[in-house]
């Protein structure tokens, strides 16, 4: 998917990409989509499922299903309105997990990202391991945390510099879409203005896991659009070929100037980065 998002009174151009990889699994369990309601905001949603039988994907859809749909019917930019899109994916998903004992196990780390086009803000929400990165100027400057047993154990001083990618256990989760958690959704609770240049990256732990963030950002040095960055950054995950690679799925937002064209999507011709990563 790739779109270009310009309306009246938008102060910025939004260009949109997605990717999903099945990696070396055998079905695809993450999902993801968009709702532009023009000049009452855009909502990206992503998610990544599990729970075995195929329900990981269930569990994913009706997640992001569930938010976008809330999403068209009462957009409200504010940390409580995103904080309700994500109670209403889990009730969701809670709803179909007594319908059949496959279903009782599936869960689904949500990351969702809302823009308010006539103000230029954006905030963002999430719940699991799946990531919000935002980079201003071409580097990361905010990424929002895991809710990991590894990211507690941080938290309360075990790990210090270690890299969570190196870590055992790290993809055990605290807090899910459908799941007994012990830690509530985060959400951003104060809106960030937008400037022209930054690029926001929704993504789950399968490309996550398998790039590091100055991979990420040699990436977006080099780019010309977002299609082009997902594809950089999917063809130098896959390329690896881990056996156990996992779903990888991600979905960017750029913010470009009003007057922008966006007419590079088909450049691929850039040179190519060097996207070498740390194994995990």
């Amino acid at each position: 998917m790739i779109a270009h998002l310009a309306g009246a009174g938008h102060r910025h151009l939004m260009r949109v990409a997605c990717r999903t990889e099945r990696g070396a699994r055998p079905a695809n369990e993450d999902f993801m989509g968009l709702a532009d309601l023009g000049t009452r905001g855009l909502c990206c949603v992503l998610a990544d499922g599990a729970g075995g039988h195929g329900n990981g994907a269930l569990a994913a859809r009706l997640t992001v299903d569930a938010v976008l749909e809330a999403w068209r019917q009462h957009p409200l930019f504010a940390p409580a309105g995103l904080a309700s899109l994500i109670s209403l994916a889990e009730q969701a998903v809670a709803s179909e997990q007594p319908t059949a004992v496959s279903r009782r196990e599936m869960t689904a780390t949500v990351v969702l990202l809302c823009i308010d086009p006539l103000h230029a803000r954006a905030l963002w929400a999430h719940w699991g391991d799946s990531r919000l990165y935002w980079f201003r100027g071409g580097v990361v400057c905010s990424i929002t945390q895991d809710h990991s047993v590894v990211q507690q154990l941080r938290k309360a001083g075990l790990y210090q510099d270690e890299d969570l990618r190196q870590l055992p256990h790290r993809n055990v989760l605290v807090g899910a879409v459908g799941a007994d958690s012990q830690v509530p959704p985060s959400v951003l609770q104060q809106a960030v203005d937008l400037h022209a240049g930054d690029a926001f990256l929704l993504c789950t732990d399968g490309l996550w896991d398998r790039l590091d963030e100055p991979a990420m950002e040699a990436a977006l040095k080099h780019c010309p659009s977002p299609a082009v960055w997902l594809e950089r950054m999917a063809k130098a995950v896959l390329a690896a070929e881990h056996p156990d690679q996992d779903n990888l799925s991600a979905l960017a937002v750029w913010i470009a100037p009003g007057d922008d064209e966006a007419d590079a999507e088909a450049d691929a011709t850039a040179p190519e980065p060097d996207l070498s990563s740390k194994e995990a």
